[in-house]
């Protein structure tokens, strides 16, 4: 089977002429299929993707905007530059001196300072039309053509189509260049759909055993279908992004890419153009082309929106008003784009808490708990434990060509699994899994011995444990009450010194009763049932 990404191409003839003469620098990296054809609702562009089974669309102008309206898969535009329309400009002056360049624009009042300085440039002898739909540049062409006051025509494909049925010279206003940055944007995105769906594809049996587990899995086929957003919450580890692909594959948006977010993890300056993306020019270290930014990519399939409790609040915002209206307006962009997702959003945090505290959007939140996942811990789910362990220890044999008895290694790991409270979850027992399996394809001979050496985790108690019982949470409020007087109450201050979210600390100060004025009467006396010793 090729590797090569499949990129569907429509347009009309002289886009085709310009993708051909590019094409052939393609040809080992991707498998183009071009159509001439006019963006209209005559044509049925759905059952045109079902036959070819394209990774992305390509096209320019109004017909790619009217396909990003239509379609589910991603459509990349080819970008016109001020270079191109200069170019295109001066070859036109060598056939004619009076010049008509059409464009296209979602608003056409919003006209470009090159066509501001281009008439006085060349004696007023250049008219600018800008047209939004093909039907209405048509209808301004025959008015044009009417008048009788045009030498030679710059426009795209459509219009250059039409100025020469009435035997006027036409000029096509995109270049080679902008048809290889078309091509290179489109070959982006249809390598980030194919290692979404190869990953989709193969994402490991989702083992369960548990009545727990089983609930949980009966629910998410439930929530799947349809296009309300999900919410699952858990310990990290529990397997929430698993979770996510499952819904994913069961959903009506299949078909599309799953795209994860991390949102803990972008910076503020560049939230907006990663998430919506950004047009040519729209900020100084912009890339040339533009870019397609991750919610447009999510368009036709699932955005999912992983540790959205570490998402700052000035970021809630802008994510929260596109939630809403469906839409997404690149940076530097006059027009907004319709988008067609469902959204599934991850958390090892109490929301709930947080939209308490203040630190997470009550709007925000009541727009992603639309249905609700609860992955309980894997301590919790004991049943779990073996049928996970095997599955992994297997998948991991298999991967290292390791000769390991399964059912032989199970029993001398029952009992110490069995008292282990799994603070990992189910990452923690696949990581002790490739650890036995590595070793084992290494001629290590797994026994009692060497369990205690290979997997110390299971015979050393935990710090916790061996601390008498409330004496940890003792320490935990004087390390909290100690930090909030030596920071004079700045709680942004003391969730930074001592390494916890600032939602978690304000849980804390809840439960330990603290007072902003006088501080916690609780901490290390009797009059602290929560913090005193048993």
């Amino acid at each position: 089977m090729s590797n090569r990404a499949r990129i569907l191409l429509i347009g009309y003839r002289k886009f085709s002429e310009l993708i051909n003469s590019v094409v052939a620098e393609y040809k080992d990296q991707a498998e183009i299929i071009i159509v001439e054809s006019v963006a209209s609702g005559s044509v049925d562009y759905h059952a045109l993707v079902k036959e070819h089974k394209p990774d992305v669309v390509a096209s320019a102008g109004s017909n790619a905007a009217y396909l990003q309206n239509s379609l589910k898969i991603p459509v990349i535009a080819q970008p016109v530059t001020d270079t191109d329309i200069v170019d295109a400009v001066a070859r036109a002056r060598r056939i004619g001196e009076r010049i008509h360049v059409f464009t296209y624009s979602a608003q056409p009042d919003n006209q470009s300072r090159l066509f501001t300085a281009l008439p006085s440039l060349l004696g007023n002898c250049l008219q600018h039309e800008s047209y939004t739909t093909t039907d209405e540049a048509a209808e301004r062409l025959l008015a044009m053509a009417a008048a009788g006051e045009t030498d030679v025509v710059v426009g795209p494909s459509y219009i250059c189509e039409l100025a020469s049925r009435r035997g006027l010279p036409a000029v096509l206003l995109y270049s080679r260049e902008s048809a290889r940055q078309m091509l290179d944007e489109a070959l982006r995105q249809a390598r980030v759909r194919s290692a979404e769906r190869d990953t989709v594809q193969q994402p490991g049996r989702f083992v369960i055993d548990s009545p727990q587990m089983s609930r949980v899995a009966e629910l998410a086929r439930t929530y799947a279908r349809g296009n309300a957003a999900v919410l699952v919450q858990g310990e990290s580890g529990t397997g929430k992004e698993h979770i996510a692909r499952e819904l994913h594959q069961a959903s009506d948006y299949c078909d599309g890419a799953l795209v994860a977010i991390n949102c803990g993890s972008i910076p503020n300056e560049l939230f907006e153009s990663e998430l919506f993306g950004y047009v040519d020019g729209a900020f100084t270290t912009s890339r040339r082309g533009g870019r397609v930014g991750l919610v447009e990519q999510a368009n036709g399939g699932v955005l999912y929106l992983d540790e959205i409790g570490e998402m700052p609040l000035s970021q809630q915002v802008k994510l929260l008003r596109v939630l809403q209206e469906r839409s997404v307006r690149p940076v530097g962009s006059t027009r907004e784009f319709a988008l067609d997702f469902k959204v599934i959003a991850a958390t090892n945090s109490d929301l709930q808490a947080a939209v308490d505290a203040g630190t997470f959007r009550d709007d925000l939140y009541y727009r992603l708990n639309v249905f609700s996942l609860r992955l309980p811990p894997l301590r919790e789910r004991p049943e779990d434990v073996s049928a996970i362990a095997e599955h992994y220890l297997r998948e991991y044999a298999q991967q290292y060509g390791a000769e390991l008895n399964v059912v032989t290694l199970m029993r001398k790991l029952s009992g110490p699994f069995k008292e282990y409270r799994w603070p990992g979850n189910v990452r923690e027992l696949q990581n002790f899994s490739e650890r036995l399996a590595v070793n084992a394809a290494h001629g290590v001979s797994i026994d009692e011995l060497t369990l205690h050496e290979l997997l110390p985790e299971l015979f050393t108690p935990s710090h916790a444990e061996q601390l008498p019982p409330g004496l940890l949470k003792e320490q935990e409020a004087r390390a909290i009450a100690d930090a909030m007087r030596r920071f004079s109450g700045d709680k942004a201050a003391v969730s930074k010194a001592l390494g916890i979210s600032p939602t978690t600390l304000w849980r804390r100060l809840r439960e330990m009763d603290w007072n902003e004025g006088f501080g916690t009467q609780g901490v290390g006396d009797k009059k602290s049932k929560q913090y005193s010793r048993a």
